[in-house]
C-alpha cells in the first residue's frame, strides 16, 4: 500500500501567526518521546507494496490514537478534532 506524505502546513496554517492552535503539553510530549522507536515496533503492521490509495504512516495513526486514549475521544470525535483542532493536526503530522 502507498504511503501518504505527511507534516506539510497548509496554505491556513501558514498565514496564521506564530503561536496560533499551540498546545503546549502535547508540544511537550511530541519533544520528550522518541517516535522512531515506536515506528520500528509498529512499522511492519503496513504493507506498503500493496495496490490501491495511499494510506496513512502508521506512526500517524498511532499518534492519533494515543490522541484518542488521552482525551478520551471516540472514532468520530477524533476524526472531528483532527479537522478542527490545529494542535492536534501537528502532533499527528497532518
Amino acid at each position: 500500500m502507498a504511503v501518504k506524505r505527511t507534516g506539510q502546513p497548509s496554505f491556513v496554517e501558514a498565514l496564521m501567526p506564530k503561536g496560533a492552535g499551540a498546545n503546549a503539553a502535547l508540544d511537550r510530549l511530541a519533544g520528550l518521546v522518541k517516535w522512531y522507536r515506536f515506528e520500528k515496533l509498529i512499522g511492519h503492521l503496513r504493507d506498503e507494496g500493496s495496490p490501491g490509495r495511499p494510506g496513512y504512516p502508521v506512526l500517524v495513526l498511532f499518534r492519533a490514537v494515543l490522541l484518542q486514549s488521552l482525551y478520551g475521544l471516540s472514532e468520530r470525535e477524533l476524526e472531528e478534532a483532527l479537522g478542527d483542532r490545529l494542535s492536534f493536526k501537528r502532533f499527528v503530522g497532518l
